[in-house]
């Protein structure tokens, strides 16, 4: 900052965001009966903030411009009217978005320039990506030149970008899920984007699908069916008849039907957010592109069994929960989950093989006539995780050790991962579309939640190592004490630790923001289900499961010693 006497002005941006249902979430008490949680829908309405008013001051002019970049319809058209003639078409709000804590401060430069400092808590660059800042920090915006035309101020000089509170971005900004492939093309692996609510979001998602996907995916962990140099010829993209028209250069010709299928699928699926979208037609130079139809697909989203998998409170009984007395056994599994005396078990997702931790070790069991497997017998082990090419994922408490995959015949892959040091492992759980796993573990300033993804060998699916780890914060962390973690749907996650105020429940969006689900007391086990937030399920201390209820968490009249997972 400049040495020299400052005037602060204080921007008290207009409200932009419509708030309905505001609740406060009771921080102690006894699991309560509440109404249905559901996931946050975006509400339809119009904002439009008003344009520029006839005298106004340079700061009034600032003011209202940032109050502006809220409303994205028809090219900020609103917000451009505060700009010069001179740059209001050069002007590129796309380029970036910056989300601010709370208001900043202007200092006065010069008699026409004006100086505004911000705290930032995240960054959504220009196709989409959101990247929440370490910790909030103060920025300074290149400067604002003003210059009068027709006796009134405008901005002559500013930089590209847009700048919003984080109060206004859910109504300003939508979230869209942009898929590319594992590198097996065995799954869809979803990217979560944002961008502005009604500015040409599906031209957006193809630039952004061409573009390729995030840092941490792009690491030998996912593919594109796209082929390289391919561009977007003709924009924006229009949807005719419920079909999204993207027009491509010809090097999408050169590929083979399965090839073209593998790229219409990926649109499709990338497009599945858009309500006004039905489907997608392929063209190069406005002739459609000849793909021949199938349904040897990846699942999107995979779902799994409705009920609730577990281990009776006495532990004589394993299965699929239909109600409080009720246990449907998985064939011989059940039996042998409480011949050994399982601790933890996850299902993969065939529902006939799994993994299995008892005090002897972690094991791979069948449904089937097939005697378990003791396949890793170290000390301090933590609940394995399994995924969908029949590997056991096992790890010991201590990081510095690492993971490795085994294979249902006792093949142990190591595979090549950098843990944070000084931490201690508390859950690893991969992904139902078996590209990236969930890590959650213990520092000494309290817990960190991490996900990477997972780069496997193109013929065999073997997981050769975990990319860059991408850091999920978890509010209220420091000196907490980390549970649990699971997978909530393809783009969610949620968090368990224990603060001095009880235990907290947190919900992560991978690429996106976080909030609180609430204090459900004594819990130490969560697991997911289908449906989002309203499929999780947690167990307490005392044995009772609990899910979510209007502000709280209610019991499910079920109890268990332990939850099973599905993957």
């Amino acid at each position: 900052m400049r040495n020299r006497r400052r005037s602060l002005l204080v921007l008290l941006l207009a409200p932009v965001l419509l708030i309905a249902g505001c609740v406060s979430v009771p921080m102690a008490g006894p699991v309560e009966q509440g109404g249905a949680v559901t996931d946050p829908v975006d509400t339809d309405f119009e904002f439009l903030p008003a344009g520029p008013t006839p005298g106004a001051t340079q700061e009034e002019i600032l003011q209202g411009f940032f109050a502006a970049t809220t409303a994205s319809q028809e090219n900020y058209r609103i917000a451009r009217s505060y700009l010069s003639d001179g740059i209001s078409s050069a002007w590129n709000p796309y380029q970036s978005t910056l989300v601010r804590a709370q208001e900043g401060a202007v200092e006065r430069i010069d008699d026409t320039t004006l100086e505004y400092s911000v705290q930032v808590i995240a960054e959504v660059d220009a196709v989409g990506r959101y990247r929440v800042a370490p910790e909030a920090t103060d920025q300074t915006l290149p400067v604002f030149r003003f210059a009068r035309e027709g006796g009134e101020w405008r901005i002559a000089e500013l930089g590209d970008g847009i700048l919003i509170s984080q109060q206004a971005f859910p109504s300003a900004f939508s979230q869209h899920v942009l898929y590319f492939y594992d590198p097996t093309f065995t799954n869809l692996v979803p990217d979560l984007r944002w961008f502005p609510t009604r500015a040409g979001v599906p031209t957006r998602i193809v630039r952004a699908l061409l573009d390729g996907p995030s840092s941490w995916l792009d690491q030998g962990a996912t593919v594109s069916a796209i082929p390289d140099g391919v561009q977007l010829v003709a924009a924006p993209v229009g949807i005719v008849d419920g079909q999204a028209v993207v027009d491509l250069s010809s090097e999408i010709l050169e590929l083979g039907d399965a090839e073209r299928q593998r790229l219409l699928a990926q649109f499709r699926a990338s497009f599945g957010s858009l309500g006004n979208v039905a489907g997608v037609q392929l063209t190069v130079d406005q002739t459609p592109v000849s793909i021949p139809a199938t349904t040897a697909l990846p699942e999107v989203n995979p779902q799994v069994d409705g009920r609730l998998l577990l281990m009776g409170p006495d532990g004589d009984r394993f299965g699929f929960s239909s109600g409080a007395a009720t246990v449907e056994p998985v064939g011989r599994l059940s039996e042998r989950a409480v011949e050994l005396g399982a601790q933890a078990l996850v299902l993969g997702p065939t529902r006939t093989v799994g993994a299995m931790l008892t005090e002897e070790g972690a094991w791979v069991v069948r449904s089937n006539d097939l005697e378990p497997l003791l396949l890793d017998q170290r000390d301090d082990l933590i609940a394995p995780s399994f995924d969908g090419f029949q590997l056991m994922w096992s790890a010991t408490g201590d990081a510095g050790e690492g993971l490795t995959a085994i294979t249902t015949t006792g093949e142990v892959l190591p595979v090549d991962v950098v843990l944070p040091e000084g931490t201690r492992l508390v859950s690893i759980d991969v992904s139902r579309d078996d590209a990236r796993i969930l890590i959650l573990l213990q520092g000494e300033s309290g817990p960190r939640l991490v996900v990477g993804a997972i780069a496997r060998d193109e013929a065999t699916g073997r997981p050769i190592r975990i990319g860059d780890l991408l850091d999920i914060p978890i509010d209220g962390a420091t000196g907490a004490t980390a549970l649990d973690a699971a997978w909530v749907d393809e783009v969610r996650v949620a968090s368990v630790i224990e603060t001095s105020q009880g235990t907290a429940v947190d919900l992560h969006e991978i690429g996106g923001r976080s909030r609180s689900l609430g204090r459900p007391p004594g819990a130490v086990q969560i697991v997911g289900g289908n449906g989002g937030v309203t499929g999780l399920r947690v167990l307490t201390d005392t044995g009772v499961v609990v899910e979510p209820r209007g502000n709280g968490w209610q019991s499910t009249g079920v109890r268990a010693s332990f939850l099973g997972v599905q993957q």
